[in-house]
């Protein structure tokens, strides 16, 4: 999922974001059917608040398209409504490490935080968010359960304990120039030994262009990579029983993929990821991407995208003979469990940021996640994003999968092992062989003192 990124430059700078929301569960219909409902319908007037006039919720978010999004509607919500949004926008590592952080104190300084589902497992351990079934139980009309994207739904689970409601799912797909393709009379690759033959096809570094880019950077980013390379090869990296599977032929057939793909990518995918990609792809400079699903605007919005219009979206490549199956990622918001009093209040901005009406506009701003699957009947949002219709075909064929990132605590770790020892490979340090009987050996001490400490 889940490939997250900071903001721009320009909002970087300005981490605080002072958003003037006021919200109202009537607004939030009000506000929609406004925008795009009937012409010449007078709205009706606000009858109940979610949040008290000149009250603060603060939140704690990934800088991904959901929190652009809000940032984009900041003005027009600030018009109509009196509650105050302070939103604090950071990075994809440290948004853990302060909702971490935020868990140690009495009472939390957010009223709700996003998270990656991958951490779902970790945040459960310790206890980190607010169960909501019996909030959902008691809303359930209002929050609609069945119309979120059932895998992302599920994702932001923990051992039967709902965590967060999505609000951002996306898969890692193939993005590929189809102006390019077309021009060649090639067709998207399926496998893995297509992609590669596309790749070299139109790998061209003496023409500054390159046949395909990737998450590639050390750590966390490359790991991720990794873990959706053992999947293209139908390796699980943990088996039935929790123990860490990584050094076998399966897996030792993803390592060797991953030095191929680096025979036809830019010299510094060593040191690429989260936004890169897409803005690397935007530029011209590449003939095809892994990339995160929802950040689709980046090529087809974006002012300086040189390919808007011309990139097309299909399933992960997978191994021949093997289960094609597309990794899947979700952003979900959820409810520091050190809420304290205002556990109320924060439910009541969780559910209607997460209802049919609120996601449908901040779509409309940019959020090309597809968390509802009610987004799918807007035609105009169908047209604006591409991508609705791969997900939900990919979803209907069950291949939207979520396995190759399971939601264990010693995720953060396990993708660092990958990251770091895989990375050494691709510099040369060590062979596939050597990389994976490492890999395993980390993995397992990793697991051996999870289980000594419970």
């Amino acid at each position: 999922m889940d490939d997250p990124a900071p903001l721009p430059p320009s909002s970087r700078s300005r981490r605080l974001l002072a958003l003037v929301l006021g919200v109202g569960l009537v607004l939030a219909g009000v506000l929609v059917w406004t925008r795009w409902g009937a012409p010449g319908t007078t709205p009706e007037p606000v009858s109940e608040s979610v949040v008290p006039p000149g009250e603060t919720v603060r939140m704690l978010l990934v800088g991904d398209p959901f929190a652009l999004a809000l940032d984009e509607v900041s003005g027009e919500l600030s018009r109509l409504t009196g509650g105050r949004f302070e939103l604090e926008v950071v990075g994809y590592d440290d948004v853990r490490r302060m909702t971490l952080r935020n868990a140690q104190d009495k009472v939390s300084a957010y009223d709700l935080v996003s998270f990656d589902v991958v951490w779902a497992g970790e945040y459960g351990e310790l206890g980190v968010l607010l169960p909501l079934e019996e909030l959902i139980s008691r809303s359930r009309a209002q929050v609609e359960p069945e119309d979120f994207l059932d895998i992302a739904y599920a994702q932001s689970a923990y051992r039967g304990h709902q965590l967060g409601l999505p609000i951002q799912p996306h898969p890692e797909l193939l993005w590929y120039r189809k102006d390019l393709l077309a021009a060649e009379g090639l067709t998207p690759p399926h496998t893995t030994e297509e992609l590669l033959k596309v790749a070299r096809h139109f790998h061209k570094p003496e023409a500054g262009r390159y046949g395909i880019l990737w998450n590639g950077q050390r750590g966390q980013a490359f790991g991720q990579q990794m873990a959706h390379f053992y999947a293209a090869f139908g390796q699980p990296l943990l088996d039935s029983e929790g123990r860490p599977t990584l050094n076998t032929p399966q897996g030792l057939a993803a390592a060797r993929f991953a030095l191929e793909l680096l025979k036809v990518s830019p010299p510094d995918v060593v040191n690429t990821a989260w936004d890169q990609r897409p803005r690397r792809i935007a530029q011209g400079g590449v003939a095809m991407t892994y990339e995160w699903g929802a950040r689709a605007y980046l090529v087809e919005e974006a002012p300086a995208s040189t390919v808007a219009g011309k990139i097309g979206y299909a399933a992960a490549p997978h191994a021949p003979g093997v289960e094609p199956v597309t990794p899947i990622g979700t952003w979900s918001l959820g409810i520091p469990a050190n809420i304290g009093p205002r556990r109320e209040l924060a439910w009541r901005v969780l559910s209607w940021l997460t209802s049919r009406e609120t996601l449908g506009l901040l779509a409309r701003h940019g959020n090309g996640g597809m968390p509802r699957k009610s987004l799918l009947r807007d035609p105009e949002l169908i047209r604006r994003y591409p991508v609705f219709t791969v997900v939900d075909q990919l979803g209907r064929a069950g291949q939207l999968r979520d396995w190759m990132r399971p939601p264990v605590p010693q995720w953060p770790q396990l993708a660092e092992i990958l990251g770091t020892t895989y990375h050494d490979m691709l510099l040369g340090q060590l062979t596939p062989e050597q990389a994976a009987t490492q890999a395993q050996q980390r993995a397992e001490a990793l697991f051996a003192v999870h289980a000594v400490g419970h």
